[in-house]
């Protein structure tokens, strides 16, 4: 029995392995972006950087290795100064306004905390979202007492779980005795990771669940190796912590089923008797009902009664999935068509019929291409797409939001690298565990299943592999420190450095190309989205009558894109290309910039909608829109309503309306960032390697 698992494990670990490369070469490729603006480095750079960065990882290994344990101990004290000062700065000068499913979330919570027991229909229909919000509205009582804008103090809390998951991984590296050099490169991964930094701005359910892997892991290790009360206590903190995961987010369900099999390993080791494995499967069991009972209970106390008409059957998410014209992504067009459908029979029968005709078309060879397409999306980048989830802001600094598209080019190819470096340790690791490692095997098989769940079951997106970073953190940390430091030759070094400085050179001329190709027209210092997603509430506009709103501006704004709602807006929600169509009739725009008119447009809501309205450029940091039917025929203008001010934060006693509109700034392109920092870039990344070599 004892050869078989061995066998079983290391061929779990080889699939795994084998997995993760399949992930690099997507990684390096074809990067895929669902969200936000696709500028990628080309392959060649990405590879270049890789290895470049393999061979300084390979010197400072060697360093670190002949520090002392105080300048060890003096160095990891700095990173965790470093990692605590970057999140508390972040959280202070980054607040999201919170879009799509994040705003209902938030407008539910606040509702909640105010006494306010109604619950918006989209909680009918994405009955997943109900635990959060109850969790995110018991903060907010907390909070609301002491501030009308709780976002920085939410912000900071979301840090400290985050935070959770470096303690865990610190806890483990120096329960297996590998805390130098470990732990230092444990943290200042946590430290240069931008998806950390991301989720800890993001009010929805994947902040909770990003430390779960390791949470539960160092929870269960901590258990087993202590005796006495305190072995019952990591272990019921283990599942508790997993089931509310479980209940916060449905694929974490695959970390309940890693943590069976992982007693399962350690009862296979003779770490566990087996009446210890059958109090730990009961227990799990009884914790996870319970924890779903007591979300029951909490719900109905909240008011929340689900409508099974209402909800969306789990067919349509996989049916959703199977859109072959997107690669497996959310698909709010395929929603509407189920969400339309009267009972939950019928929307049943829908989904079903939806699956089957996709199947159908697909044939064999088009579902695996379109599984192959899913699984680029879960793997191929390393930020996840985490920091672009936000794209209107409270808070955030100017310098930032007028140079969006550079900044984040810079930050996903750094990201890339890194995230590319983790998945080439974490292979390297696997490889070479032993088999009696079963914490490796946990990590493994939590990380195949969640990838199972959303690649053959589920639709996917980036985000959704958030709770694989940290295990992959820490597999890539355990792969650094096995890794042979490489010693070289003379020659080996003449030659390397010659043939280093052609490819930074060549990686230079690369990334010059593509900001040269690659034209950014436009910055947008001001923008009220929310209102577009599931539910559209609009403001009628009679004849003769006029809406007015103020909208605060970070930067320089010379052109309004207004959001007139089309009369064919039903159809555009249930079909793909329907092009929009405006009512009849006459406008009259104007914008005023302290108090001051700048510009006044006579138009239809077609031509007013057909292309950016243009004015003078202003610095102005508020502008006043006025839009007034002039004609005989009324319109419906886009508008949130929400519980909090879309602009300042404030959380209001009551329900306000907040119009659409976005604010450009429009100008001649230019290129994606400045060459000085291409160049200035490369050099310090040659300078590193000339060192490493």
């Amino acid at each position: 029995m004892l050869g078989t698992m061995r066998r079983l494990v290391g061929t779990l670990n080889w699939v795994v392995a084998g997995l993760l490369a399949c992930a690099a070469v997507f990684a390096v490729t074809e990067p895929v972006t669902t969200l936000g603006d696709a500028d990628w480095a080309q392959p060649l750079v990405m590879a270049t950087l890789l290895v470049g960065g393999f061979l300084i990882l390979n010197r400072f290994r060697g360093r670190v290795g002949q520090w002392s344990s105080a300048k060890y101990r003096l160095i990891w004290a700095v990173l965790l100064v470093l990692i605590v000062g970057a999140q508390v700065w972040v959280a202070m000068n980054f607040v999201d306004v919170s879009r799509a499913d994040g705003y209902f979330v938030r407008n539910q919570a606040i509702a909640l905390a105010q006494g306010r027991t109604t619950w918006n229909h989209y909680f009918m229909v994405y009955q997943n979202n109900v635990n959060y919000t109850l969790i995110d509205a018991w903060w907010l009582k907390l909070l609301l007492p002491v501030t009308k804008t709780p976002w920085v103090a939410m912000n900071l809390l979301r840090y400290l779980w985050l935070d959770t998951g470096l303690a865990a991984g610190l806890y483990l590296l120096h329960h297996w005795r590998l805390w130098q050099p470990g732990a230092f490169w444990f943290t200042l991964l946590w430290f240069l990771s931008i998806p950390v930094y991301a989720l800890g701005l993001f009010d929805y359910t994947d902040p909770v669940v990003f430390p779960l892997f390791l949470d539960s892991l160092a929870l269960v290790s901590w258990s087993v190796a202590t005796r006495g009360w305190c072995r019952w206590l990591g272990g019921g903190l283990a599942l508790l912590l997993v089931s509310v995961g479980v209940a916060v987010k449905s694929n974490l369900i695959v970390l309940w089923l890693a943590l069976g099999l992982l007693i399962l390993l350690l009862w296979w080791q003779r770490r566990l008797t087996w009446r210890q494995v059958v109090v730990w499967i009961a227990g799990a069991c009884l914790v996870l009902g319970g924890v779903f009972a007591g979300m029951s209970v909490w719900s109905r106390q909240a008011g929340y009664r689900p409508d099974p008409n209402a909800q969306m059957p789990v067919t349509a998410w996989i049916a959703m999935s199977m859109n072959p014209q997107n690669p497996g992504t959310y698909s709010l067009t395929d929603a509407m068509v189920i969400d339309h459908q009267p009972t939950a029979r019928a929307k049943q029968v829908a989904a079903t019929r939806l699956l089957n005709q996709r199947l159908n078309t697909l044939g064999v060879s088009g579902v695996l291409v379109q599984l192959a397409r899913k699984f680029e999306i879960f793997w191929s980048t390393g930020d996840m797409d985490s920091f672009k989830l936000t794209t209107q802001w409270l808070k955030a600094p100017w310098w930032y939001l007028m140079n969006q598209r550079s900044i984040q080019f810079w930050l996903v190819l750094g990201t890339q690298v890194l995230y590319l470096t983790l998945l080439c340790q974490s292979i390297w690791f696997l490889l070479k565990v032993r088999p009696s490692f079963v914490a490796g095997h946990f990590l493994a098989i939590a990380m195949l299943g969640l990838m199972i769940f959303h690649v053959f079951f589920w639709e996917v997106e980036p985000r959704y592999a958030v709770p694989v970073l940290p295990a992959l953190m820490l597999l890539g940390t355990l792969g650094w420190c096995g890794l042979p430091v490489w010693k070289r030759t003379p020659t080996q070094v003449r030659y390397g450095r010659w043939f280093g400085t052609f490819a930074v050179i060549m990686c230079a001329l690369s990334l010059g190309q593509t900001d040269e190709t690659t034209l950014v027209r436009e910055e947008m210092p001001g923008r009220q989205g929310n209102g577009d997603y599931f539910t559209l509430p609009v403001a009628r506009v009679a004849p003769q009558r006029q809406l007015t709103w103020t909208m605060p501006v970070v930067g320089p704004s010379n052109a309004l894109q207004l959001q007139i709602q089309p009369t064919n807006e039903a159809q555009e929600q249930v079909k793909a290309n329907v092009q929009p169509q405006y009512p009849n009739g006459r406008l009259r725009v104007q914008v005023h910039a302290n108090g001051r008119l700048l510009k006044t447009w006579h138009s239809t809501p077609n031509a007013a909608m057909a292309k950016p309205l243009r004015y003078p450029q202003t610095m102005a940091q508020s502008l006043t829109i006025t839009l007034r039917n002039t004609g005989k025929t009324p319109f419906k203008y886009a508008q949130g309503l929400a519980r909090y001010d879309q602009h300042t934060g404030e959380v209001l006693p009551r329900e306000r309306a907040f119009p659409q509109d976005y604010l450009l700034n429009l100008h001649g392109a230019r290129a994606l960032t400045a060459q000085p920092m291409i160049w200035l870039s490369m050099g310090l990344f040659l300078g590193l390697l000339l060192w490493a070599l």
